[in-house]
Parts: structure tokens; sequence; C-alpha cells
């Protein structure tokens, strides 16, 4: 049987004490990413979406690289939006981190998300990267 990994890189401490989550589990060779939001590594949450996008993208790179993984090991994004009239500003930063070989992407619009400053959650299944 397959044991879970957490992975909570350095920083995220506070949001694993305080919200109760790991900001990744790894078994079975895949990696599991809870949603990453617009929060800046000062946790200061920018008012653009792109800038939001860029963080959240960046927050997405830094876990799955502290999981054993990467970007160009994602399999599927679901991509969470308060407004879906984002979305193509987002593809712009999209395209920055994914600029080919795109995975497989679901789009949502929902009420709202954890704080009410954020407009967009991003969260992936990737594999981890070959020995």
């Amino acid at each position: 049987m397959s044991q879970v990994k957490l992975v909570n890189p350095p920083g995220s401490e506070v949001i694993y004490e305080s919200y109760k989550f790991s900001q990744a589990t790894v078994a079975g060779g895949f990696v599991e990413v809870s949603g990453q939001v617009g929060l800046a590594a000062d946790f200061s949450i920018p008012d653009g979406i792109q800038d939001q996008a860029r963080n959240a993208f960046t927050n997405l790179k830094n876990v799955l690289e502290a999981a054993g993984s990467g970007l160009g090991q994602v399999m599927h994004l679901t991509q969470y939006f308060t407004d879906i009239h984002d979305v193509t500003a987002v593809d712009e930063v999209f395209g920055e981190f994914f600029p080919a070989n795109y995975p497989a992407r679901t789009v949502v619009q929902v009420v709202a998300l954890v704080l009410p400053q954020l407009k967009l959650e991003v969260q992936a299944r990737a594999v981890v990267k070959a020995p």
C-alpha cells in the first residue's frame, strides 16, 4: 500500500496550521495540489487579476517542485473564477507558465473564494518526475 506524503513548502506552515490543509499530497506517483490563490510570498493580495494569476501559478510551480514534480508534469488544472470574464486575461498569464503542451483544464465560475479579495484559485493534478 502506498503512503501519502504531505507537502508543505517553507513559508506555508501558517496555512497548514490555520486552515488545516496541506499544499499538496503525493501518493502512487501522483501529486494532488490544493487550490493555489493569488497570495504573494508576504501574504498580500494584489488587486489585478493578472497579478493574482501570476502569484497563483508561481505558488503552483513552487508546490509542485517541493513535491518532486513540475509544471511540465501537470495532467489537469481546474481554475475557479469569481468572474468568468477574467478568463481571457488569465489565459495570457497561463501562457507564461504553460507555453506549450497544455494540460487538460476545467474552468468554473464560483460565487466566492476563501478570502473576499481573491478572484482566482488554481488546483492541479500532476505526476511525480521520474528519478
